[in-house]
């Protein structure tokens, strides 16, 4: 009988730890809409309120296609489809023709993007060396910034600005709603940049203007930014241009009240805290976060996702009030597993599309798939498909 009583708890005990490790397990990823343009990586992705009635709209554009082309196009996201916005001509982006002995357009990738009001600020980028019949690109980091109205879906064809500081591709950007914020990224000669800088719009008589903002966190590109509770958080990427990738570790939070950085705890297993025993298995490049507050508790909680490395199909949310991470349901197994894709939020739920299989070359595999996450359920993979 004694014998029976411990298998029974030994059975018990496996059961409890396994819907223990369920709790932790948490959301549900749906396939949603393809995106309606040609498969890329390397996009930028904002989204805008409208103030009276409060419908969001989520644009996509640029980016590197699989036959190394740089767009310089713009889709928009309702909810239920994707459509292209149709320039007149002249009305395009505005940015010079790319470098290069041969017509060859002005698209770019690896930029970044931010948003103040109706306004979408765009800038910085790469667009990688391409030599054949049709086409001679050269290889460039931009420093370059032009804002496309999101009300009108125009881009400002007389408006401009440059980043006081060195090209690069691979930065973050993020905004308070008044100011935006660039920093990192990489650049000429395999440079990884730790600079910060903050634009205000009202500048220089509504010309813009950019203030150096110093950055406490370590050098690295191929990050995200996230912004929960009046704070940004810069975390992930990588500080070593290469094969071999060297995953930073360290959490930056921007309080946009003080103005200032704060270090968070770092994504490293620390000897006596239980909290961070898996936290190895978050740190990666090019993943894609989004903010949803379509949890339990109705509050906003950021998530990180997908990206390289060896972890890449495992989920995080980020709990701000205790500086936590908690990991979520994987990926389904269904889902690409993509390198420089977008992460959105629309309607409080957590989108991410396009992204490529590796970066910049080898023959990528490009991407349209668009998927959803819907926080706190059990996975029923009822959409899975």
């Amino acid at each position: 009988m004694r014998t029976f009583n411990f298998v029974v708890l030994a059975i018990l005990g496996l059961f409890f730890a396994s819907c223990g490790d369920d709790d932790d397990r948490l959301g549900d990823w749906e396939k949603s809409i393809q995106f309606g343009g040609a498969p890329r990586e390397g996009s930028v992705c904002f989204k805008y309120v409208d103030e009276s009635t409060k419908e969001e709209t989520v644009f996509v554009g640029f980016g590197f296609g699989s036959k190394q082309e740089e767009y310089a196009d713009m889709y928009q996201f309702n909810g239920n489809v994707w459509e292209e916005i149709k320039f007149a001509e002249g009305e395009g982006f505005p940015a010079n023709p790319n470098p290069g002995s041969m017509p060859n357009g002005n698209g770019r990738h690896a930029a970044v993007a931010f948003v103040i009001g109706e306004w979408a600020y765009v800038g910085t980028g790469y667009i990688s060396t391409l030599i054949n019949s049709t086409t001679n690109r050269e290889r460039t980091f931009f420093n370059d910034f032009y804002r496309f109205n999101m009300k009108t879906k125009k881009w400002d064809q007389e408006w401009s600005i440059t980043l006081p500081a060195e090209g690069r591709r691979d930065a973050v950007a993020f905004s308070d709603g008044k100011y935006g914020y660039v920093g990192t990224g990489y650049g000429d000669n395999d440079r990884v940049y730790k600079d910060f800088y903050k634009f205000d719009p009202d500048a220089n008589g509504g010309k813009g203007g950019w203030e150096d903002i110093s950055f406490s966190g370590d050098a690295r590109y191929g990050a995200v930014a996230f912004v929960v509770n009046n704070a940004a958080y810069v975390c992930l990427g990588s500080s070593s241009v290469g094969q071999a990738s060297t995953y930073v570790l360290d959490v930056t939070k921007y309080d946009f009240a003080t103005g200032n950085w704060t270090k968070m705890g770092s994504l490293a297993d620390k000897p006596g805290v239980k909290q961070d025993k898996d936290y190895g298995r978050i740190p990666r490049t090019y993943a894609i976060s989004f903010v949803s507050n379509q949890g339990k508790n109705n509050e906003e909680y950021a998530y990180v996702a997908i990206g390289g490395g060896s972890n890449s199909r495992t989920v995080w949310k980020y709990n701000h009030k205790k500086d936590q991470w908690h990991q979520m349901e994987d990926i389904s197994r269904l889902a690409n597993i993509t390198y420089m894709g977008v992460g959105f939020s629309f309607g409080g739920y957590g989108y991410y599309t396009t992204g490529g299989s590796n970066i910049d070359g080898g023959s990528p595999t490009m991407f349209i798939d668009t998927w959803r996450f819907i926080p706190d359920v059990k996975e029923t993979r009822r959409n899975d498909y």
